[in-house]
């Protein structure tokens, strides 16, 4: 089966966890199939399409055919980003590169992911083609030109109604989450589409790290992210500033942002809050092991939550705001608290502060099983279901039964 993944990015430009989770999703379907990957690269239109193979995948970068390329957005102004997406709206240059390398490549199947860079309007290009086209939501980029869905009900109907009329030709749509599902399917995205849910796989070796002083007080807390202000990084800030040293001793902050030198600046002379800058993945996974929770105390609609099944990964438990894709990635409602409040954070944390060794031992083995449900394995398993679902849509069962048979699976697939 010869698969085109589609996403506004691709390794080694990573913006965030779509462009880690596209990956994930391409190299796992590898070993099943022929994978194809098309996204946008810094080259203007003369240089053409640049093509690579990648761990096994081959990757056409297309032009930008835009006012920037996505990849080159660090500064880009609010104005200037709107405007772009605008073009994506319906952008005739990227519809034509798209369809002419889709010639080319003669796919048995189209999976979409983020299509910042694209627009909505390359399903077109699928459609006339006969391809059968898969779309996993990941952002909010069709009903909305910010990076969360926006309040003002004319804006986001106007911005959404080329998405409206282009999904119509989606056979498929997957959420990360059942709320960014929903957000789409309740704004009139895919009405002829079947819809699902499989969240994304986390990379990452399951099992605690050094083992944890259950009984140790009083708590080191972990924060693994952006400091911005829709983070919620202030709230967890002043939840600590708010409890006395003999409940929290440290409170470490791992990322860069906006918000950083105004938060430094109002942690005076507290040291138990320390800012640690960006840190090295392995250098995350390494910390997130050792603090005894890690919280994320978002206020925007994350879409899904990686940062959760890390941190369950090495067996610490997370405190999460309900909001969101969030709630679906929780392992318990009991972690949950509500968005944008500091009084929250601080009850969560006491709460866990009152937990007896014993209770804590059995909170890290239930984080360690609940992070199994976020494995390659299992993408592999649903995404190779679902294809061979659309496939017998689209062309019996005759065909489906053999679309895999010019590249057998190998085991342990889901590497």
């Amino acid at each position: 089966m010869k698969i085109v993944i589609v996403n506004s990015l691709y390794t080694p430009y990573i913006i965030g966890g779509a462009e880690i989770s596209t990956q994930i999703l391409a190299e796992t379907l590898e070993p099943a199939a022929d994978v194809h990957v098309i996204t946008t690269g810094g080259q203007k239109r003369s240089a053409g399409i640049l093509s690579e193979r990648i761990n096994g995948v081959m990757v056409h970068r297309l032009p930008y055919n835009n006012l920037y390329w996505i990849g080159d957005g660090e500064g880009r102004g609010t104005l200037h980003k709107t405007a772009r997406r605008l073009v994506d709206m319906y952008n005739p240059m990227q519809i034509g590169t798209v369809s002419s390398l889709l010639t080319q490549i003669r796919p048995d199947l189209v999976h979409t992911q983020n299509l910042s860079g694209f627009g909505a309007g390359i399903w077109s290009a699928f459609h006339q083609a006969g391809v059968p086209i898969v779309h996993t939501l990941r952002d909010y980029s069709l009903i909305s030109p910010v990076s969360s869905p926006i309040a003002s009900p004319l804006l986001a109907r106007l911005y959404k109604l080329p998405s409206l009329a282009f999904s119509k030709r989606v056979t498929a749509v997957v959420g990360i989450s059942s709320h960014i599902l929903n957000r789409h399917t309740e704004s009139g995205l895919f009405p002829n589409a079947e819809h699902l849910v499989i969240p994304n796989a986390v990379e990452g070796d399951i099992g605690a790290g050094e083992k944890k002083e259950f009984a140790r007080k009083p708590l080191r807390v972990g924060y693994f992210g952006r400091i911005e202000q829709e983070k919620g990084v202030r709230e967890i800030v002043d939840a600590v500033l708010s409890l006395p040293q003999g409940r929290v001793e440290r409170l470490y902050v791992c990322g860069e942002g906006k918000l950083k030198e105004e938060l430094t600046a109002a942690c005076g002379d507290d040291e138990r809050i320390v800012f640690t800058g960006k840190v090295k993945p392995a250098e995350a996974r390494e910390l997130m092991a050792k603090v005894d929770v890690t919280v994320v105390p978002s206020i925007w609609e994350e879409p899904f939550g990686r940062v959760i099944i890390e941190s369950y990964q090495v067996g610490t438990p997370v405190y999460a705001s309900a909001v969101g894709g969030i709630p679906d990635v929780v392992m318990n409602r009991g972690f949950l608290f509500a968005p944008g409040s500091t009084g929250a954070i601080r009850d969560k944390l006491m709460e866990y502060f009152h937990y007896s060794a014993e209770e804590k031992e059995t909170i890290q083995k239930e984080c360690l099983e609940h992070s199994r449900k976020f494995t390659k394995q299992s993408l592999l398993e649903q995404h190779t279901e679902l294809y061979k679902s659309v496939m017998l849509q689209q062309s019996g069962i005759a065909q489906s039964e053999n679309v895999f048979s010019g590249k057998k699976m190998k085991a342990g697939a889901g590497r």
